[in-house]
């Protein structure tokens, strides 16, 4: 039975966050900005220095060729390595932050069954569809995380006041958390008969879609407004952080290059052009209220969705927002432009899923996603 976790047992959880499953983590984003930029600048760092080292031993005779094919590889080299630290870093922080959440929740689940070496399926205690049946649920796990030995082993599911949650293997100093076994486990019948879902929250939301009235349309044009700004804002801010880096390297790279330009003439040179962009950026930010709120006005449907990951592309020019949605009458991973949708959004997050008088797809959070536990 799903109960609030106790600050004795919080602090037990957090002793232990290593148990703590990593599929959500890995699944919510494929790619998280802020991370990205600081890759980028070690990166770019380290493939200096190493350039400056191999430059010096072969006492600066390579060809510009050369140099750059050179700068690329240890570029990407560096960057490959950094984004992995960076991604563990990001992922033991979250743990972190999950455990010393407000009201956390816990039950005891049962592991039924891998399905592959990235997805198995799980049933909480006492979470029973209408007939009474248990709901067998879907977790995207990381490869080599669980096994087929674990078949029939107890975890610790944990919630937080926002329906979030994640999985926790038991060890022996967590044992004592939840009952050792399940009545509802194991299942007596075909998997196919139970009711199954990817998430918990997708049994929550509304299966259908459905006009908004006139009475609801100010309203979601403030949501609208209020959560275009918040992504935006912060997608600008380290925009703008990135862009300075990048002057800066260019600027370095330009003064060492054989017949560059002197760091004196090429730093005041980037320095105005940063400045000019950021006022610009300032002002299309002031002036694109009014046109959000025109924009807000014109969604013409809406529906309810879960969001399961954002992923942008390689060149970091476009990205996609994977979500579930029910669609005759069954649950499907459905891909749509990014758009609006925070890339810190949470796996498991409800969605809006609009459509406007032009019949275009729109997502948007539900709420402003802020960044919490900093």
């Amino acid at each position: 039975m799903k109960r609030i976790c106790t600050e004795a047992e919080k602090e037990l959880l957090y002793k232990n966050r290593g148990q703590m499953l990593e599929g959500i983590y890995q699944t919510a984003s494929k790619s998280k900005l802020s991370y990205i930029f600081i890759g980028i600048f070690l990166s770019a760092i380290a493939m200096l220095a190493v350039t400056f080292l191999i430059a010096a031993i072969f006492e600066f005779k390579m060809s510009k060729i050369v140099l750059a094919i050179v700068m690329m590889f240890l570029f990407f080299l560096f960057y490959a390595i950094f984004a992995a630290i960076l991604n563990t870093f990001r992922i033991n922080k979250e743990k972190k932050n999950f455990i010393k959440k407000e009201n956390l929740k816990i039950n005891g689940a049962t592991l039924v069954a891998m399905e592959s070496e990235n997805c198995f399926i799980y049933i909480e205690d006492d979470v029973l569809d209408k007939t009474g049946k248990p709901i067998i649920f879907e977790y995207p796990s990381r490869v080599l995380e669980m096994s087929r030995e674990d078949e029939g082993k107890r975890c610790i599911v944990l919630y937080d006041s926002d329906s979030n949650f994640q999985l926790v293997r038991v060890n022996e100093e967590l044992s004592g958390l939840i009952p050792n076994d399940s009545s509802d486990y194991p299942l007596t019948g075909e998997y196919s008969e139970y009711t199954r879902l990817p998430h918990p929250n997708v049994e929550n939301v509304e299966r259908d879609g459905r006009p908004i009235s006139e009475g609801e349309k100010e309203k979601f044009a403030d949501l609208y407004v209020k959560v275009v700004r918040s992504v935006s804002s912060r997608f600008i801010k380290k925009g703008v952080i990135a862009l300075a880096i990048l002057a800066v390297i260019i600027c370095v790279l330009l003064d060492n290059v054989e017949g560059g330009y002197p760091l004196e003439k090429t730093l005041p040179i980037a320095g105005v052009v940063w400045g000019g962009y950021v006022l610009l950026l300032f002002v299309i930010s002031a002036l694109g209220k009014q046109n959000l709120r025109r924009q807000g006005r014109k969604l013409v449907y809406v529906k309810e969705v879960v969001f399961h990951s954002y992923i942008m592309d390689v060149e970091g020019s476009s990205a996609t927002v994977k979500v579930y949605e029910w669609k005759d009458g069954q649950v499907q991973l459905c891909e749509y432009w990014a758009g609006n949708v925070a890339m810190n959004t949470v796996y498991g997050s409800i969605l809006y899923k609009f459509t406007n008088q032009k019949g275009d797809t729109v997502l948007l959070n539900t709420s402003p996603v802020e960044k919490k536990h900093k």
